[in-house]
This record gives C-alpha cells, sequence and structure tokens, in this order.
C-alpha cells in the first residue's frame, strides 16, 4: 500500500520542544554557530570552500549597477557592408537598402560602399560621416 505523505509539522504538535531536545538546548543563541560569516575558517568551512572566489571584488562587481540598464549590439560599417554585398536586404524605390536596428549602434570600422539608409539606436561620429560619403542617410530611433 501507498505510504501518505503528511506533513511533518503534526509530528510535534503535543510537544513542548518541538524536536529540539531538552528545554535548555534551544534557549538563548547558543545553537546558531554565529551570524552572518561567522565560523567560515572553523565549522562553517564547507561552506567557504563552496563560495570560494565568489568575493564580489573579485569579479569586479563593487559599486552601483543599474538594474535597469540597456545593453546594445555594435555593428561595424565593414560587417553592414559584406551584408550589404550578399543582397540579404531588398532596395527601397530610391535605390537605397533600407537597414533597420533598433537595438545597435553602428561603428566606424571598415568602409561602405554601398548606399544605404541606415536607421539604429547610435552611431559614431565617423560612421555616419562615412556613411553619407557614400551617399546614404542616416537616423536615429
Amino acid at each position: 500500500m501507498a505510504r501518505r505523505n503528511v506533513s511533518r509539522r503534526f509530528k510535534h504538535r503535543g510537544n513542548r520542544t518541538h524536536g529540539g531536545g531538552n528545554t535548555k538546548n534551544r534557549r538563548g543563541k547558543g545553537n546558531r554557530g554565529g551570524v552572518g560569516r561567522a565560523g567560515y575558517h572553523k565549522h562553517n568551512w564547507l561552506r567557504t570552500i563552496k563560495e570560494e572566489g565568489t568575493n564580489k571584488k573579485d569579479k569586479g562587481l563593487s559599486g552601483f549597477h543599474n538594474p535597469t540598464r540597456k545593453i546594445y549590439a555594435t555593428l561595424s560599417l565593414q560587417e553592414l557592408d559584406r551584408v550589404l554585398s550578399e543582397g540579404k536586404i531588398p532596395k527601397n524605390d530610391q535605390g537605397l537598402f533600407q537597414v533597420s536596428l533598433p537595438k545597435t549602434k553602428i561603428l566606424s570600422g571598415g568602409t561602405l560602399s554601398h548606399k544605404a539608409a541606415v536607421k539604429a539606436y547610435a552611431f559614431s561620429a565617423k560612421a555616419k560621416e562615412k556613411i553619407e560619403k557614400a551617399g546614404g542617410t542616416t537616423a536615429t530611433d
């Protein structure tokens, strides 16, 4: 017959120590082993081994970190030119490649040999200059 899984909290309902042994055993704060990182080199040594290297300063995590920070990708002009030359992006009525990259910053690495209307989150100053020199336009979101 299957065993019934009854909660163990009912086991000690009539017992004044609730599984703590003698009434002296839980008196005061003597059974806790310390507060915070107390005993990390004595009775809590296994915790020390498990958390080894998790010091915030070791990982560069000290200081303020914005929890709602937005992370944007980067794309160089060389990579953009390679995608345009492969023909994966269609041209619009004016003969420009219509490129929309809403969460990307365009960087100036390389050259752009195609006319493109590029819409992105941000542009570096040189990238904007190179796109307009190639006959394209830039717009930010």
